[in-house]
């Protein structure tokens, strides 16, 4: 089932209008105006709201005492103001308003839907409005506000029921043309004034203050009154185009932007020259640091030439020095070994001579056997040798017997044998 954008109109209402509170709040800055209609001595004071939409508007009127009547063609959108028991006529709005007698009505309104009818539609139905309000009865026509950038640029389209933005002058010249003798505009529902520098506030006044109006409208005109005018400067919000406030902020902003540029450059000047002067005590210091530099480099080549030539003469005293004690080593090991040489000549000295000594006796020794046997010889030839052969053969037998040796048996004897001998031999 396809849908059209009026069965989704509430839904769009409900997301970029506001919640009913909060409209509701909004339409609370007509009430001072509302006390001011006439109340008739007879039947009930009326108030027609075209495109009342969901009804919050017709709760203010009921709440001031005035018999509320909403018109809408979206029953969509009716249906909740019906709900809450409010009095809607589904009709068109000059179809309604042409059925009603002259002078019928205390108050007429429409807020946000003059924008979205034909400029002759809006024209014809003015001529309406007047002809049904009372003589002191009151128009109220609220609208987006296009003085606004940011509502006549963006948020205005937001809407593809809108046919076209109204001016502020626009739309009370068109209500002067109805035969309306007293006219005001209301600027309202944009962010108050902030305290800020001329550029943001100019920025702040053209995008977020007054983001709507309304053109409000007596038939007749009282006496020495401009009540709607006295109304309006108590309650109205600064028009987001007043040129002559923005330049006058903006020519203060430049002002102070030349008041600062030339404080600036005065700065900047003062500035130049100290760090020119800086400069310069940087090159001087720079060239001092190069002069000490040379002159450290200098020192330090000195320094180390002396210390290696400190290093060079302690290295040649310390082999100096080793050189000595090697020398003095050297000596007494030399000294040493003589020692040692002496005393081995004495010994081989002393060996010489002992030999010498056992050379000499062995020649006697030699000499002495020599002897002995020549006359060992001399005796074994002897008759007495001969004849003590069988006692010698006996001496053998008896150790034999006794197991005695034979160096022992009969110490001394003159039978025992001669070196070499068997007994009896």
């Amino acid at each position: 089932m396809k849908k059209n954008f009026e069965e989704l109109y509430k839904a769009f209402e409900d997301r970029f209008r506001g919640s009913r509170e909060l409209v509701k709040e909004r339409l609370k800055v007509y009430q001072p105006l509302l006390a001011q209609v006439p109340r008739q001595a007879e039947g009930p004071c009326l108030a027609i709201d075209l495109g009342c939409g969901r009804g919050e508007w017709l709760e203010v009127l009921g709440e001031a005492g005035l018999e509320a009547v909403g018109v809408d063609t979206n029953a969509r959108m009716a249906q909740e103001a019906t709900d809450r028991g409010h009095k809607i006529e589904l009709q068109d709005a000059l179809e309604y308003l042409g059925g009603r007698p002259d002078s019928s009505v205390a108050v007429v309104s429409a807020f946000h839907m003059v924008e979205h009818v034909p400029t002759d539609y809006l024209i014809e139905l003015l001529d309406e409005c007047r002809r049904v309000l009372i003589d002191d009865g009151l128009l109220i026509l609220e609208t987006p506000n296009p003085e606004n950038i940011s509502v006549g640029t963006h948020t205005f389209h937001l809407d593809p029921t809108h046919k076209s933005p109204l001016p502020p002058a626009l739309l009370e010249f068109l209500v002067g043309q109805a035969g309306f003798a007293e006219t005001a505009i209301l600027r309202l529902n944009g962010a108050p004034m902030i305290e800020a520098g001329p550029i943001e506030r100019s920025l702040h006044l053209m995008f977020e203050v007054a983001r709507d109006y309304a053109c409000l409208a007596r038939k007749r005109a009282a006496e020495g009154s401009e009540a709607l005018a006295a109304f309006v400067g108590t309650a109205t919000q600064q028009p987001p185009a007043d040129m002559a406030q923005i330049k006058q902020w903006l020519r203060s902003a430049d002002d102070e932007i030349v008041s600062l540029s030339d404080g600036f450059k005065a700065t900047m000047a003062s500035t130049a020259q100290q760090i020119q002067q800086l400069t310069d005590n940087l090159a001087a210091q720079s060239e001092m640091m190069r002069a000490g530099n040379t002159a450290l480099t200098n020192t330090v080549a000195a320094l180390g030439k002396q210390l290696k030539d400190i290093i060079k003469d302690r290295a040649v005293t310390a082999r100096d020095a080793e050189i000595e004690r090697l020398r003095q080593q050297i000596a007494e090991q030399e000294i040493a070994s003589r020692e040692q040489v002496g005393s081995k000549e004495a010994s081989i000295q002393e060996r010489d001579a002992e030999i010498a000594r056992l050379r000499d006796r062995e020649t006697g020794l030699a000499e002495q056997v020599e002897q002995l046997s020549s006359l060992t010889d001399a005796f074994r030839n002897s008759t007495s040798w001969r004849l003590a052969a069988p006692l010698r053969g006996m001496k053998q037998l008896y150790r034999t017997v006794l197991g005695q040796p034979r160096d022992h048996a009969f110490p001394g004897a003159p039978f025992a044998d001669p070196p070499g001998q068997t007994p009896g031999s």
